[in-house]
């Protein structure tokens, strides 16, 4: 057995797999307290709440398997595998999986938190065989990024082509939803909210080529962040959620407008588990591939099966 870990800015994760059969056989994953009316938390907190929950899951885990009997640890250390990507909520789990591989003596392999959506989004998508070249579309509170990806050897090598210039998706869903009186995270009420309104109207938002540092392509939203804001008070909660969750799409789509046909593009995030947003751009994609809604949002299956693939490359076992 394989235990995987992630603790990210919203989410503590454990899951338990079996290496050979990909299996999942204990898996919990718990949501950080956000205060009634709060947009978020800070760092010094995340890692607060991450270290106890983790305590609590492993005291869950322990009932049911002994952890003598794990092989190895897999952990996410950072948002993104590349330099300076950092945020102090992943030591939590880092330094919890540094403490176990030592006890047990076994090994302990690292992640990106980015990493472990692809692979769960790939594990869980239904594509099959992992392609050697895809696209990735990563979208989250913490993150809106369109990646070329190249898997080679079982490892990624990520380029960034395109991500937003201000707010990511999932900030502006939240702020939104708060604003409703909504409690933070806000993404499954206004998704459901969203489900009772029939609007089709949308905000277009322009692509801005080549203006980002490390992207080909970018767009702003915080102009949104504004004009939905406006919208509250005036017209239903139902109908703004709509409207927003279908300009969201619709930036996907012009997005994705300038990508290859012929490459699959795999779909991953908190946001992508939208089931408007997934609805809208399959009417016009063949080659989309999202991670079940589960795996949409932050888990640890995927830096799991991660450190199952390293196994198997190094004969770690």
């Amino acid at each position: 057995m394989i235990l995987g870990l992630d603790t990210s800015c919203y989410t503590t994760s454990m899951v338990l797999v079996d290496i050979q059969t990909q299996e999942i056989r204990f898996e919990k994953n718990v949501l950080l307290r956000v205060k009634a009316g709060s947009k978020g938390l800070r760092q010094s907190d995340g890692f607060y709440q991450h270290v106890h929950q983790l305590a609590d899951s492993f005291e869950a885990l322990t009932a049911i398997f002994d952890v003598k009997n794990l092989r190895a640890i897999a952990v996410s250390d950072a948002p993104r595998n590349v330099s300076g990507s950092y945020m102090p909520v992943f030591n939590a789990g880092v330094l919890f999986a540094r403490n176990l591989s030592n006890a047990l003596g076994i090994p302990m392999f690292t992640f990106s938190h980015q990493e472990g959506h692809l692979m769960a989004a790939l594990a869980t998508s239904g594509i099959g065989r992992i392609p050697h070249k895809f696209y990735g579309l990563h979208l989250s509170g913490g993150t809106t990024e369109f990646l070329d990806v190249d898997y080679s050897n079982k490892i990624f090598k990520i380029d960034l082509i395109g991500e937003t210039l201000d707010l990511n998706f999932g900030q502006l869903i939240d702020r939104i939803g708060v604003e409703m009186g909504l409690d933070f995270p806000c993404g499954k009420a206004l998704d459901e909210m969203a489900g009772r309104s029939q609007a089709t109207q949308y905000k277009e938002v322009p692509l801005k080529v080549d203006t980002a540092e490390h992207a080909c392509f970018g767009f702003n939203i915080s102009g949104l962040e504004n004009y939905f804001k406006s919208l509250i008070g005036k017209v239903e909660n139902e109908e703004i959620a709509r409207i927003l969750f279908n300009t969201i799409a619709h930036i996907l789509e012009n997005c994705l407008k300038g990508f290859e046909s012929d490459r699959a593009v795999i779909i991953s995030g908190g946001v992508a588990s939208n089931c408007i947003i997934r609805a809208y751009l399959n009417q016009y994609y063949d080659q989309l591939y999202f991670a079940k809604p589960e795996y949409s949002r932050d888990n640890a299956y995927g830096i799991a099966l991660l450190g199952r693939e390293k196994i198997f490359m190094e004969g770690a076992l």
